[in-house]
């Protein structure tokens, strides 16, 4: 399994932190996926590392500002 950590750094409140996560579920084969507007990021857990412009897009799409990916640890 494989930890991602992204940057969305203008989600502000408990929905927007629903919204992209039901968003990047929707796109991806992910087994959890938990965002904090607080902290500015979601942490993806998956079997394998997300193309980084894939995961953009959808985050673009829902949105939202896709800073980067952060951390990746497997």
């Amino acid at each position: 399994m494989v930890t991602m950590t992204v940057s969305i750094t203008d989600m502000m409140c408990n929905n927007c932190e629903k919204h992209v996560n039901e968003a990047i579920k929707k796109a991806f084969k992910v087994k959890k996926v938990e965002s904090s507007f607080e902290r500015k990021e979601t942490v993806i857990t998956a079997k394998a590392t997300i193309p980084e412009e894939e995961l953009a897009a959808v985050v673009t799409d829902a949105g939202y500002h896709f800073a980067g990916i952060v951390s990746v640890t497997e």
